[in-house]
């Protein structure tokens, strides 16, 4: 799989004009290897009518069957023996179905480098020793949430002074400790430090809102703080606020510039890491596709037109979730209309589809507000 290692050695991590071939070789070779060593990939193939050598374009691209997101939820299927399974991660809290997503080493291995080049590219790798705010849940015995899981990755990237998880547990389950976190922002401003706030955003808007309804001084901390946010809104839908407010609301509170904040976008499912630009978009690296699809037809749509969202990866030899289609509306934009400098397109997130509330990593954190 040469072409799926040369997508991580791409200079610019969103050419995807420049990495086209080396995408389309990726994916011709790891639909062989899911079909080879996939029964039911296999037939799910053939039930298609579809084979690797189809993939002539990038229009192509669309004809690889996707599996819903759904699939995880109840099904394993891999594409490994188990015993080379180095790492799973479930996407759902004490309630609701979980999705299941199993690594292999070097898919986890693939996924962390993937990660680091966002980091790198949009300048946040740093020497300088950083406090860390995690808005997530604090690690239990094998804690297997992907959220959790990601954010504790993603302190490699500054070296760590100390770290805050602010949904504790209490011997029973998990709770938003609220004073808790106020103590340690002001000891973070005391200390000088640079602050990363890892997590869901809606802790972080009920932490700022309490802080001035309680009428808390602002706080200074380090100008080289950054936010990276992820999980949705769901279940607090009626008080989400815009990023643009939230990241304002950061700036006044806690005293660094919005331009730092940035939100995320990643699913147990999908996991390839979307990282907004410096004009707080959501631009598609070189090893993603994204195909925008009809919610009635499944067919794709025209670009900026709202859509399921399909994602195409070579990121997983373990587990077939190679185009995957999900729960997600989502459209999708060229690169001129961002205006940031970056080639790629990107895309917007809509929102959920769906009549009745999804049980996710987020709506079970927001069950900890309650009340």
């Amino acid at each position: 799989m040469e072409a799926r290692r040369r997508l991580l050695e791409a200079s610019d991590i969103y050419d995807q004009e420049q990495t086209s071939e080396d995408f389309l070789e990726a994916m011709r070779d790891v639909v062989n290897w899911h079909g080879q060593q996939n029964d039911f990939y296999q037939k799910l193939l053939d039930a298609k009518g579809f084979s690797s050598d189809q993939l002539q374009t990038e229009a192509d691209l669309a004809k690889i069957p996707f599996m819903h997101a759904n699939f995880f939820k109840y099904y394993v299927s891999l594409s490994v023996p188990e015993e080379k399974i180095a790492q799973r991660a479930t996407s759902s809290g004490t309630s609701g179905q979980k999705s299941q997503m199993f690594f292999d080493q070097d898919s986890w291995d693939y996924g962390q480098a993937m990660v680091k080049q966002q980091f790198g590219y949009h300048d946040f790798l740093s020497e300088k020793q950083t406090n860390y705010l995690l808005y997530t849940y604090e690690p239990v015995g094998e804690n297997e949430l992907g959220t959790s899981k990601t954010d504790q990755g993603l302190l490699q990237y500054a070296p760590v002074h100390d770290t805050f998880f602010a949904l504790r547990y209490n011997g029973q389950e998990h709770e938003f400790d609220f004073f808790g976190t106020i103590d340690c922002l002001k000891r973070y401003e005391k200390q000088g430090l640079p602050v990363r706030i890892f997590g869901f955003p809606s802790f972080l808007y009920f932490t700022l809102k309490q802080m001035k309804a309680l009428k808390i001084p602002p706080l200074t901390l380090h100008p080289d703080s950054m936010t990276m946010l992820g999980g949705g809104w769901k279940g607090y839908g009626e008080q989400q606020i815009s990023k643009e407010a939230l990241y304002q609301l950061v700036e006044e509170m806690l005293g660094f510039s919005e331009k730092n904040c940035r939100d995320g976008y990643g699913s147990t499912e999908h996991s390839v890491p979307y990282f907004e630009c410096s004009h707080h978009q959501f631009h598609i690296p070189v090893y993603s596709r994204l195909i925008v699809r009809d919610v009635k037809t499944l067919e794709p749509v025209a670009d900026g037109q709202p859509g399921f969202a399909n994602f195409i990866t070579p990121h997983l030899r373990s587990v077939p979730a190679i185009s995957v289609l999900m729960g997600d509306l989502v459209s999708k934009h060229a690169a001129a209309e961002c205006g940031c400098g970056i080639s790629a397109p990107f895309m917007k997130i809509l929102g959920r589809a769906g009549t009745s509330q999804a049980k996710s990593c987020a709506i079970t954190a927001s069950e900890l507000l309650k009340g």
